[in-house]
C-alpha cells in the first residue's frame, strides 16, 4: 500500500512530528505534518489533495485528536484515522464525541516503528 497514499500528522511535539515525518517518507507515503491541529483542520478543509490517512496525537492544545477527528468527520467521512497517545483512552471511547470521530485505530506510546508500519498499511487497506 505504502506509496499510493497521502497521510497527514498532527502532533504538538515537533521532533516527534519530524520524526513521523520521516518514517512514513522512508515508507513510500507522501507526509504533510503540523503541530498545531486548528492549522491542520483548516489545511485539509482547503486542501485539494486527497489523504488517505491522518495520523493525531490525542492531547495537543487548543484541540485534542479526537476533537480533530470529529470536526473533519464533519465533511470528510472516508479518510482514516489513527490516534496516538501515551494516555489511558478507556473513558475516551464511550464519549459521545469518540463516536462521531469514527477512529480507525488507536495506538499507545511509546509505538514501536515496525508495529506502527503494520498498523498503517492494515488500517489504509481497511
Amino acid at each position: 500500500m505504502s506509496g499510493s497514499s497521502s497521510i497527514i500528522i498532527v502532533e504538538d511535539e515537533k521532533e516527534l512530528a519530524s520524526l513521523f515525518k520521516a518514517f512514513l517518507e522512508r515508507m513510500g507515503y507522501d507526509a504533510v505534518s503540523f503541530t498545531d491541529p486548528l492549522v491542520a483542520l483548516e489545511f485539509i478543509k482547503q486542501s485539494t489533495k486527497e489523504f488517505s490517512l491522518i495520523l493525531t496525537d490525542l492531547r495537543m492544545p487548543e484541540m485534542s485528536g479526537i476533537e480533530l477527528a470529529a470536526e473533519i468527520r464533519k465533511f470528510n467521512d472516508k479518510i482514516k484515522i489513527i490516534l496516538i497517545t501515551a494516555f489511558n483512552v478507556d473513558d475516551l471511547v464511550v464519549s459521545e464525541t469518540y463516536k462521531i470521530a469514527k477512529i480507525n485505530e488507536i495506538v499507545q506510546k511509546p509505538v514501536k516503528i515496525a508495529a506502527l508500519r503494520e498498523i498503517i498499511n492494515t488500517v489504509l487497506q481497511e
